[in-house]
């Protein structure tokens, strides 16, 4: 499949995942893994699963190993910025 097809539909989410998760950024990073084997579905299936509350921010994706903040930092980098108000990779 097309990663336009595969690409979840987010646009009721209230989660930091649902907010960085482009369709373009969903492309280039549904192809890879980390050396044990996750994946951005697994990354992401918390909060396509648990859409949040409209008044509860929540993180909205998991880390499985430590590689998952290298491989997947694209998504992970902002999403960890937004919840802890501005906390960047150098900090």
């Amino acid at each position: 499949y097309a990663s336009e097809q595969e690409y979840p539909d987010l646009s009721k989410h209230n989660n930091h995942m649902a907010k960085v998760l482009t369709p373009a950024m969903y492309g280039r990073l549904r192809s890879k893994q980390t050396p044990s084997g996750f994946t951005l579905d697994d990354v992401i299936q918390t909060g396509v699963d648990n859409p949040g509350h409209p008044f509860i921010m929540t993180v909205g994706c998991v880390a499985g190993d430590e590689e998952t903040y290298e491989v997947f930092k694209e998504l992970l980098d902002p999403v960890i910025e937004d919840r802890h108000g501005g906390y960047k990779p150098t900090d």
